[in-house]
């Protein structure tokens, strides 16, 4: 019993620290691993974008066809662009535009007739719009918007709500080798107009998760923090291996013990099926050759006729 609670416990553990790591979908549920980080962020430059990619929309009447904004000079380098879409083709589709990919089985919140989907690329104006402490970007800040454009007259910023995560790719990022240096930051809005910046790990190179519309860019640490953060994952891996092998050792002295217990049981049941069947009858010793033995009195079983055999000698 010890040891299959023993080996229920190890496969536990194992089994939550894959799924942990290696999960896309993880990365939303798991709060562990993320870390959350205050930082501001540009609301009049959104709003301001946002407006540029509706006065485009405004003269273009195809639906699902993404179109560039037309931004003043004095946004140059960034790129905004918009596509419209119907509630229902983004339930069956999805949207697959620009850098981000929606997931189908999407649906707005609250539901919508008609939603426009904005992406903005920041370009070099990330570094000045968005911080994070102690680390520094190195990708541009890539995000979307979701609007219900249902009326014309009463744009609203809605959200969606996805059955699995968005991805947003940095089609520049495609070695795995930064993967252990390198991690995705989500920077979402919150209450009272407070912002936060989503710290999580890069599962795929290039590729991070999201589990709503927001600004998302890749950041690795500062050199100064490059040995803390290398010294804090090594201290966790041996965290983990120490935990693991532990488990293991204990599973392994509950396996032994257990088949102890049952050798000894069965060679204390042996021993007493022995001592009753010693006990039923006595045997004498005697020595043969250098060795001591039980030996039994032989006795032998006299012949008896068959009554009809002695009548007949008789008569």
């Amino acid at each position: 019993m010890n040891s299959k609670f023993l080996t229920c416990c190890v496969v536990f553990l194992l089994h939550t620290n894959l799924l942990s790591s290696t999960s896309p979908s993880s990365l939303i549920h798991v709060n562990s691993t993320t870390s959350i980080l205050n930082v501001t962020l540009p609301h009049s430059l959104s709003q301001s974008l946002e407006d540029f990619a509706l006065k485009t929309l405004t003269n273009q009447h195809h639906t699902g066809s993404l179109y560039r904004a037309v931004l003043p000079k004095n946004l140059s380098g960034i790129e905004v662009s918009i596509v419209r879409l119907t509630g229902k083709s983004l339930w069956t589709s999805g949207a697959r535009f620009s850098n981000v990919l929606i997931p189908a089985r999407s649906v707005s919140v609250p539901p919508a007739r008609r939603v426009a989907i904005v992406y903005q690329n920041l370009g070099n104006w990330s570094n000045h719009w968005y911080t994070v402490p102690g680390y520094r970007l190195i990708t541009s800040v890539l995000g979307f918007r979701v609007l219900d454009v249902s009326d014309q007259d009463n744009v609203k910023e809605i959200s969606l709500k996805m059955k699995n995560p968005v991805k947003i790719l940095f089609r520049d990022l495609s070695d795995e080798k930064m993967l252990s240096r390198v991690s995705c930051v989500n920077f979402k809005a919150q209450n009272e107009d407070k912002e936060a910046a989503r710290i999580s790990r890069m599962i795929l190179p290039g590729v991070c998760y999201g589990s709503s519309h927001g600004d998302y860019s890749v950041i690795e640490p500062l050199e100064k923090d490059k040995k803390k953060v290398a010294l804090w994952r090594t201290r966790w891996w041996l965290w983990m291996v120490g935990l693991v092998l532990g488990f293991g050792v204990l599973w392994f002295l509950g396996f032994v013990c257990t088949m102890g217990l049952r050798i000894l049981r069965t060679k204390k049941i042996q021993v007493m099926m022995e001592r009753g069947a010693n006990d039923g009858e006595v045997f004498e010793s005697r020595w043969v050759g250098g060795s001591k033995m039980p030996s039994a009195t032989v006795t032998r079983t006299l012949p008896e006729s068959e009554s009809g055999f002695e009548n007949c000698s008789h008569g």
